[in-house]
């Protein structure tokens, strides 16, 4: 790996420095929109030493085949730490008390505090920065309330947290925290309306995300005293010049610190450069933010079924002359089932590359671009195949009629064991060979004779028919590709009806 590290650079600098890089580290400060994305002709990764993803275009790098990664554990002790620094700094009003003896005062009935001891503290968004928020807040004798409609119920017991709905959250917390990311549904959250719905005299932080919070609205509850205080690390614009919460009065604000800890800033420049490395080296895409399917186990895990899938799409491309219309995916038995998701992407790669490109294909785009050119993807999974224990099957549907291969792997190896109805044992590598000819006498040791007067040395030779006299397909395993005029040669055989030549990766 060949690392540029040249630390901040203004946009243009930026901008200039991307064409020919494969992957690019960012924090919070730094934009990769559809422009930078565009610049970065060879990027592979981009990779965000964070959670937030504000800064990051990721629907454009998805439709460019960019890989999105971010870190949402390694700082999530630091900000839930943070998030409870402005709680205690608000309710005892700490910053204003500190200037206060600096001017040489002593106004101790001015700086009369909030206790938390037996208040609810409400956690809007139970993941793991709202989890150790949460946690904490046991330790202050609080009870904990909670709205996260992607979490089980009894997930929320599990950690002592009463999950509720969001009206019921705004009601009854004395201090609302909040810990969402920001999407179109969760922009604007917290604006004049839930303000309104909130219990008076509570308390708001916001360690989160700024798009979260009407910022105007939370100055007015603060003016007119619906909300005793509010706490922000984070704002809509950063730096927030102009924002009215700079005026409004019971208010703490930090310069989104909540991941500045030494500890915080090594988790995550260490974790983020692991994840890279090992998305550029095709090894694990952990913590990949547009990958369209989720690993148990990891990458590695499945890689031989990735690797078998794509190659059967790439079979069934080539056999499948017309407009792609539709894919269909099977994936059955106890190995192959579990994975049917990544697997159609594989199948999706591999039916596309071909059409494409190498290099305009891979498995963050492969369904984009499939949904781009109208072909309609399905997939299936059933916990047992009839003939092999394991069993990947696909089948093309395009304007010219319907065409479908299956396979399975040996120990790690791929074989095609089924195509169009043909049963056989055929390994879908290098320069394979497709003859279909009529089942008679004679057209394979011709089909052997031209291969061998040409100099085409046959690696395997492998035989499928569906009866007796019928049509018969060989798959023949070459050493090399045999010549265009070899191939109008094997076609001029009397008995044979189609020849197809393909390559395989490997």
């Amino acid at each position: 790996m060949e690392v540029d590290a040249p630390g901040a650079m203004e946009r243009e600098a930026f901008l200039a420095a991307l064409p020919g890089h494969h992957a690019l580290i960012v924090r919070s400060g730094t934009r990769v929109d559809a422009e930078a994305l565009a610049r970065a002709d060879g990027l592979k990764v981009v990779g965000r030493a964070g959670v937030g993803l504000d800064n990051i275009d990721v629907e454009a790098a998805t439709e460019r085949g960019v890989l999105v990664m971010n870190t949402p554990g390694a700082n999530a002790t630091a900000t839930a730490e943070h998030t409870w620094a402005l709680l205690l700094a608000l309710c005892r009003q700490v910053p204003a008390a500190d200037a206060s003896v600096r001017r040489g005062e002593w106004e101790r009935k001015r700086f009369v505090g909030f206790q938390l001891a037996g208040k609810t503290l409400g956690v809007i968004g139970l993941g793991r920065v709202g989890r150790l928020v949460a946690a904490r807040g046991r330790g202050f004798g609080m009870q904990a309330i909670g709205c996260d409609p992607y979490l089980a119920a009894d997930a929320a017991t599990e950690i002592n947290v009463e999950l509720a709905d969001l009206e019921r959250v705004l009601a009854e917390a004395d201090v609302l925290t909040l810990h969402v990311p920001l999407t179109d549904e969760t922009r604007g959250l917290i604006g004049a309306d839930a303000l309104e719905r909130m219990k008076p005299g509570a308390l708001l932080v916001n360690a989160a995300r700024g798009g979260l919070v009407d910022e105007g609205a939370v100055a007015d509850a603060l003016a007119d005293g619906r909300l005793a205080g509010a706490a922000f690390d984070v704002y809509a614009d950063e730096p927030p010049a102009g924002s009215p919460l700079l005026a409004a009065p019971n208010v703490v604000l930090t310069p989104h610190l909540a991941a500045s800890t030494s500890e915080a800033q090594r988790d995550v420049s260490v974790q983020i450069a692991e994840q890279v490395v090992a998305a550029l080296r095709d090894e694990e895409f952990r913590n990949a933010v547009n990958l369209p399917f989720v690993t148990t186990g990891g990458l590695s895990a499945i890689r031989p079924w990735l690797d078998l899938a794509e190659r059967l799409g790439r079979l069934a491309e080539a056999l499948a002359p017309g407009r792609i219309e539709r894919v269909e995916v099977e994936a059955r038995g106890p190995e192959a089932a579990p994975h049917a998701d990544p697997l159609s992407v594989a199948v999706l790669k591999g039916v596309l590359t071909p059409i494409l490109g190498l290099a305009d294909v891979n498995y963050v785009n492969a369904a984009h671009v499939a949904a781009e050119r109208g072909i309609d993807v399905s997939r299936s999974r059933r916990a047992s195949a009839a003939d092999y224990a394991n069993l990947v099957g696909c089948r093309i549907r395009t304007d010219a009629g319907e065409r479908s291969v299956a396979g399975t792997l040996f120990q790690t190896h791929p074989r095609a064991v089924e195509i169009d109805g043909y049963h056989l044992d055929a390994p879908p590598v290098g320069t394979a060979l497709l003859v279909w000819n009529r089942d008679v006498p004679g057209v394979i040791g011709r089909v052997g004779t031209i291969l061998g007067d040409a100099g085409v040395n046959i690696a395997e030779w492998r035989l499928g028919r569906t009866a007796p006299g019928q049509t018969a397909l060989a798959f023949i395993n070459l050493d090399a590709p045999a010549p265009r005029d070899v191939l109008e040669d094997l076609r001029r055989i009397e008995g044979v009806r189609q020849v197809r030549q393909l390559e395989f990766p490997g």
